[in-house]
C-alpha cells in the first residue's frame, strides 16, 4: 500500500532531553499542517527520553521514534533526512519550542515562491530573559521572497538549521550532510545550503524559540573549553573556504565581519577569558589559519582585533582581561592585578596602534574608578595605565597622579564614602529651568566629612569645582542623600567634568560611579551628558543661539558653493 507523501517532515534529534521533550513535542504536534510526520531520532539517550517519545507515538500516529545510525547529533540529523518523506523538511531540537503557526507560515511561503529555503525569525529565552538575536541582522528587518543570498548577505550571520524549512528533494540533491563534531555541526551544512540555494524566502514570523539552558551538559557551558573551540574553528575554516570559492566580494565582507566581530570573536574570546588556556598551541594555530582565510574588516572594533592578535601571538596573559571585559563577564577579585599584568605585557610585546590605545582607555578608566582593588594592586595598575596609555588615560580618575600615601588615603576614603550619583541634569524650579547643573547622589558619609564636587579631568592639579549649594538629608539605610548645585557659568567650556566627592578629612577627591538615566539630548541645553561603564561625564558647550547662527552660516556656504562655481 502506497501512502500519500506528507507535506512536512519534522526531524527531531534527541539525546537525554527527558525534562523537555514532552513540551517540545506538544508544540510541534500543535502545528496547523494538514499532513505532517515527526521523526524523533534518538542518539543513544540514557535517560527516559525514548520512553517519553514512545508513549507520545502510541497516542499520535504522526510521531515515529527512530534509532540513529550512529552516535552524534550530525548522524542523527542525517538519519532523519534519509527517513523523511515530506515535500518539505524542518529541524527541531529536543529542548526547544515551536510557536503556533510557525510551520504553516514556512510551508506556505515555499509553496508560493518555489524557493529552496524559507528563513523565519527566532527568539532565545531562559527563565528570566527573552531576546531576539536577529536584531543585529539586517536581513531579518524586512520580508522577502524568491531572492538570492547576495541580495541579503547578512543571512550569513544566522546559521542554525532549526529556523528554516527546506524543499526536501532539493536538499537531498545537494548531498548536504551534517558532520559529527563536538560543536557547531550545522554551520558548514548551512553555509553550503545558503550558497547552493537558487532562491530563498525571509519571513517576519517568529518560527522558533531556542531554550538557552545552563549546566554542565549544555553546549553553552562547554563553549569556552578548548575541544569545543577547536571543533568550531575547524568548521569555521571550512566555511571560510566555501565563501572564498563563491568569489563574491559582498559575501566575503559580511563573512569577515561574522568571524572577526561576531561569532568567531565570541568563540575565541570565551576561550581567552578562561584562567586555564588549555591547548594554547593548537588554538593559536587554528585561529591563525582562520584569520588568514578571512579578509580584514574595514572600520572594525580595535579591541576585538587586539584580542585576536594577542591570541595568535600566544599572549594569553595580555588577552585574558580584555576578553573578559569584551564579554561583559563578572569582575573578579584580582581584576586589577590581571589588568596590570596585561598592560605590562603589552608594553613589552605589542606596538599598540593609536586606535587601540584610545579603545583601551574606557575599560582601564572603569577598572580604576569602579572596580574594587587592594591599594598595592590599584597603584600598580595606575602606574601601568599612565606608562602604556599616557596621562590622558587617567583624566577621569580623581585619585590618579597622587603620591602612594595620598592615593592609599584616597582609596580608603572612596570605600568609606561608598558614594554614587543617581541623577544629573539642569536644575528646575516648577516649570522654570535654572542656569545650573544639579547632581544628586548618595554616600555613607554626610556633610561633616564629604563634599560633592566636579573633577576636571583635563587639568591635573586644578582644584575640583565646588558647588554653590548642597542639601543633605538622611536616608532609611543610615546614609545620606545629597543635591549639589553648580552654576553653569562657573563651569569651564568643552572639558570633561566628572562627579566626585571630596573627603574633608584628607582633602582628596574620590571617584563616584553613576547610575540612572541621563537627560535626553536637547539642542538648547548648554550641557552634554554621557556615561560609559559607570563613569558620568558632563561637558559645557556654547549657548545654542551662537551655535545655531554658526550652523546656518555653514549650511548657507555649502549651498552657495556650487552656484559660485558655475
Amino acid at each position: 500500500m502506497v501512502t500519500e507523501r506528507p507535506v512536512l517532515s519534522v526531524v527531531l534529534p534527541v539525546h537525554d532531553v527527558a525534562p523537555w521533550i514532552g513540551e517540545t513535542l506538544e508544540t510541534v504536534l500543535a502545528q496547523d499542517i494538514d499532513s505532517m510526520e515527526v521523526l524523533v531520532v534518538d542518539d543513544g539517550s540514557r535517560d527516559a527520553t525514548p520512553e517519553i517519545v514512545a508513549d507520545v507515538a502510541a497516542r499520535d500516529p504522526r510521531v515515529r521514534l527512530v534509532s540513529s545510525a550512529g552516535r552524534g547529533g550530525g548522524t542523527a540529523r542525517n538519519t532523519g533526512i534519509d527517513a523523511a518523506r515530506g515535500r518539505y523538511l524542518v529541524f527541531c531540537d529536543g529542548d526547544d519550542l515551536v510557536p503556533d503557526g510557525a510551520y504553516a507560515a514556512l510551508v506556505a511561503s515555499l509553496e508560493r515562491s518555489g524557493s529552496d529555503i524559507a528563513f523565519g525569525d527566532y527568539l532565545k529565552f531562559r527563565p528570566a530573559d527573552t531576546w531576539r538575536p536577529t536584531d543585529a541582522m539586517p536581513a531579518f528587518d524586512r520580508p522577502a521572497s524568491g531572492i538570492a543570498l547576495r541580495d541579503e548577505p547578512t543571512l550569513l550571520f544566522s546559521r542554525p538549521c532549526w529556523n528554516k524549512a527546506f524543499a526536501l528533494d532539493w536538499l537531498r540533491a545537494t548531498g548536504i550532510r551534517f558532520p559529527d563534531v563536538p560543536r557547531s555541526n550545522d554551520i558548514v551544512p548551512m553555509m553550503r545550503a545558503y550558497l547552493l540555494a537558487r532562491r530563498v524566502d525571509i519571513l517576519p514570523d517568529v518560527v522558533y524559540l531556542y531554550r538557552e539552558r545552563p549546566g554542565a551538559t549544555s553546549m553553552s557551558a562547554r563553549a569556552g573549553a578548548a575541544p569545543s573551540l577547536l571543533s568550531y574553528l575547524d568548521q569555521e575554516l571550512a566555511c571560510a573556504r566555501l565563501v572564498a570559492e563563491a568569489g563574491d566580494a559582498g559575501l566575503s565582507a559580511v563573512y569577515a565581519e561574522l568571524v572577526r566581530e561576531r561569532d568567531g570573536f565570541i568563540h575565541i574570546a570565551r576561550w581567552a577569558a578562561r584562567a586555564d588556556a588549555d591547548d594554547a598551541a593548537a588554538v593559536r594555530e587554528a585561529v591563525r589559519a582562520l584569520l588568514e582565510a578571512t579578509p580584514e574588516v574595514s572600520a572594525g572594533d580595535p579591541l576585538r582585533a587586539l584580542v585576536l592578535r594577542l591570541v595568535v601571538a600566544g599572549e594569553h596573559v595580555a588577552a585574558r582581561p580584555l576578553a573578559r571585559w569584551m564579554l561583559a563577564l563578572p569582575v573578579e577579585d584580582d581584576a586589577a592585578a590581571d589588568w596590570s599584568a596585561a598592560l605590562e605585557r603589552l608594553h613589552e610585546v605589542a606596538a599598540l596602534t593609536p586606535a587601540e590605545v584610545e579603545a583601551l582607555i574606557t575599560p582601564l578608566t572603569t577598572a580604576l574608578r569602579v572596580h574594587p582593588a587592594a591599594p598595592a594592586d590599584w597603584l600598580r595598575l595606575e602606574r601601568a595605565v599612565r606608562r602604556v596609555l599616557g596621562e590622558r588615560a587617567v583624566m577621569l580618575v580623581p585619585e590618579a597622579r597622587l603620591s602612594d600615601a595620598d592615593a592609599e588615603r584616597a582609596l580608603a576614603a572612596r570605600e568609606r564614602m561608598a558614594g554614587r550619583v543617581t541623577r544629573v541634569g539642569r536644575l528646575r524650579t516648577g516649570r522654570l529651568t535654572i542656569g545650573a547643573l544639579l547632581v544628586e547622589g548618595r554616600s555613607d558619609e554626610g556633610a561633616r566629612a564629604a563634599l560633592p564636587v566636579l573633577h576636571d579631568g583635563e587639568f591635573a592639579g586644578v582644584p575640583a569645582i565646588e558647588p554653590s549649594d548642597v542639601r543633605w538629608r538622611a536616608d532609611a539605610a543610615g546614609g545620606w542623600r545629597w543635591q549639589a548645585v553648580f552654576p553653569i557659568r562657573a563651569l569651564p567650556m568643552h572639558r570633561p567634568l566628572t562627579p566626585a566627592i571630596r573627603d574633608l578629612v584628607t582633602g582628596c577627591a574620590v571617584a563616584v560611579p553613576g547610575e540612572g538615566e541621563l537627560p535626553a539630548y536637547d539642542p538648547r541645553d548648554p550641557l552634554l551628558y554621557a556615561r560609559v561603564d559607570g563613569v558620568t561625564v558632563v561637558r559645557r558647550r556654547r549657548h545654542w543661539a551662537p551655535r545655531a547662527v554658526r550652523r546656518a552660516i555653514i549650511i548657507a556656504r555649502a549651498r552657495l558653493r556650487p552656484l559660485l562655481r558655475r
